[in-house]
């Protein structure tokens, strides 16, 4: 079956990753290394059926605000922290490690071409409502639908939001190429049709892959 559909993830595709963006934000924070998995330790943790979610995972889907999922974390941040630590009286402006995170130009070009090339594009991202800045740093207009977790209250690995962007595509699961950064999400997805392509550290490998399997001249730009 022919690619009739390209779709990107954001941290780690479009974006620099989430998780070097939140290394570098505990950093600037001071926060000690178990302060740090305090807070993210739970991020990606499979959720079996019928379990509850992680609160991370409700903030991703629009359920929790972020406001209380500060307060949350301040709260498992106490047993790690000294009493006048800087990070006791986070805010929920003070926590996003977006902030002045850098896009990949390359994956951006890739959008561009992709779409100009007569292709169905998308982004698929888990997020944060209140993480909105990432916006400012993709080319949105090089996508036609952007299906983003707090939005559509579903989060990757759930098969749904798989069949969700593939319906707004209008495609079939097999005709979808699919690159993100986490192992996860790309089996999942596998397991529902798409093609899928792994980003890592370097993106190039992963955009030169996904150009030839679209027929687009290989255009890597740093």
């Amino acid at each position: 079956m022919l690619v009739k559909a390209l779709v990107l993830d954001v941290g780690g595709v479009l974006v620099e990753s989430p998780f070097v963006s939140a290394i570098r934000w505990a950093e600037r924070w001071k926060l000690p290394m178990e302060a740090f998995g305090a807070i993210f330790g739970e991020y990606t943790r499979a959720v079996a059926p019928g379990e509850t979610p992680p609160l991370w995972h409700e903030v991703e889907c629009g359920r929790v605000p972020l406001d209380d999922f500060v307060v949350h974390m301040r709260e498992r941040l106490d047993e790690h922290l000294e009493p006048a630590h800087p990070a006791r009286e986070l805010v929920a402006a003070d926590f996003n490690p977006f902030a002045g995170a850098a896009g990949h130009p390359q994956v951006a070009q890739l959008a561009r071409d992709a779409a100009a090339a007569g292709y169905a594009t998308a982004i698929l991202t888990n997020n944060v409502r209140e993480w909105g800045s990432w916006r400012d740093i993709v080319p949105l207009d090089a996508f036609d639908h952007v299906i983003d977790s707090s939005e559509v209250g579903l989060r990757k690995p759930d098969p749904a939001i798989y069949e969700l962007t593939s319906d707004r595509l209008g495609v079939s699961n097999t005709e979808v190429l699919f690159l993100d950064d986490h192992q996860g999400n790309l089996e999942a997805a596998a397991a529902q049709g798409w093609r899928v392509q792994l980003v890592e550290a370097d993106v190039d490998p992963a955009v030169s892959a996904a150009r030839s399997l679209l027929g687009l001249e290989d255009d890597i730009r740093g």
